[in-house]
């Protein structure tokens, strides 16, 4: 589902609403409106229009005119399509995935990997396929069943966050163009909910600056189609292994991210003054407290933080600031 304004709708099931109530359209402004939507405030030609809405059909420019006209009745905004003289039309207004935080935490919500292989064996790890081809859908579900290659098929973002996806690890391959929101949108929501898994961007037509972009995000590789099929597998291979590396990773963070949890106000920032390599005398002076009660204190937080020494509390604190400095960049 996607948004803008009070508005929502979807290009899969064909359905819009208005204020969260049904809105009836017609076959020819649906396509009108699917046609603006995916153009992302682009000015859309009126030619571009007509190859969309009316393939192999000859139509005067006023069946457009109307269609345009029932959709800013529908959605009773006249400033909602923008008339851009001898150009086009283009929607004037922001256009955002509207999936609910809980829906996608639900959805993708990040699994104990106490069932991974521990032996490093990737066989369990899938590949988690993106794209609105169906063709390229199909040919890379061919290609990884052919090879054993545990796989989802999903043709939008929006079917891949609303999947029940039950797997300790993944790698994702996504296309940069699809329907509603975008791969690199879709790449933002999965960081944000601190999934590790590695991505490869695919597209018919990249660009270096999307390119840089993607890469600045975090993607691992950024693959034009065609794609060579030896070197694809090749890349898998180390995806995987790279995807169960990250999910490990990830697995200890949230651990330690637990167990920093147990701790009061005042243990944390006694923890925060043993790390940085003060004595007990040094911090009962800086938090006005006895040597002994900053001894119960550490304690306490080595009981809590289940640590044995004070190297393990050292590398504890730098998971928790790697967390911090990861947000701030994202």
């Amino acid at each position: 589902m996607i948004r803008f304004g009070n508005a929502q709708v979807s290009l899969e099931r064909r359905e819009a609403f208005l204020d969260g109530k049904p809105i009836t359209l017609g076959g020819r402004a649906f396509e009108v409106l699917a046609t603006l939507i995916r153009a992302k405030g682009r000015v859309v030609g009126k030619d571009e229009l007509f190859s969309q809405v009316w393939a192999g059909t000859v139509v005067e420019d006023n069946n457009l005119q109307v269609q345009i006209s029932l959709l800013r009745k529908a959605f009773g905004d006249r400033g909602l399509i923008q008339t851009v003289p001898r150009r086009g039309y283009r929607l004037a207004a922001e256009v955002a995935l509207d999936l609910p935080a809980k829906d996608i935490g639900r959805a993708l919500r990040p699994v104990d990997l106490d069932t991974a292989d521990a032996a490093g064996d990737c066989s369990a790890v899938p590949v988690l396929v993106v794209d609105d081809d169906p063709s390229v859908l199909n040919a890379l579900g061919r290609l990884l069943r052919s090879h054993g290659i545990l796989h989802r098929l999903y043709a939008s973002a929006e079917a891949l966050l609303e999947a029940d996806s039950h797997v300790p690890c993944a790698c994702l391959l996504l296309d940069m163009n699809l329907p509603e929101a975008s791969g690199l949108e879709l790449q933002a929501i999965l960081r944000r909910l601190d999934l590790p898994w590695p991505v490869v961007f695919m597209t018919g037509h990249g660009t270096i600056p999307m390119t840089v972009q993607a890469m600045r995000a975090g993607a691992v590789e950024f693959l034009t189609k065609p794609f060579d099929e030896a070197q694809l597998l090749a890349l898998l291979t180390a995806l995987r292994a790279r995807a169960l590396a990250a999910g490990r990773t990830w697995r200890h963070a949230r651990q330690v991210r637990e167990k920093y949890g147990r701790l009061t106000q005042r243990e944390r920032q006694v923890f925060a003054l043993v790390v940085s390599g003060l004595s007990h005398k040094q911090i009962a002076k800086e938090i006005g407290t006895s040597e002994v009660t900053t001894k119960v204190h550490k304690k306490n937080i080595m009981n809590k933080l289940q640590s044995r020494s004070l190297v393990e509390l050292v590398a504890m604190h730098n998971v928790l600031e790697a967390r911090v400095e990861g947000q701030g960049a994202a």
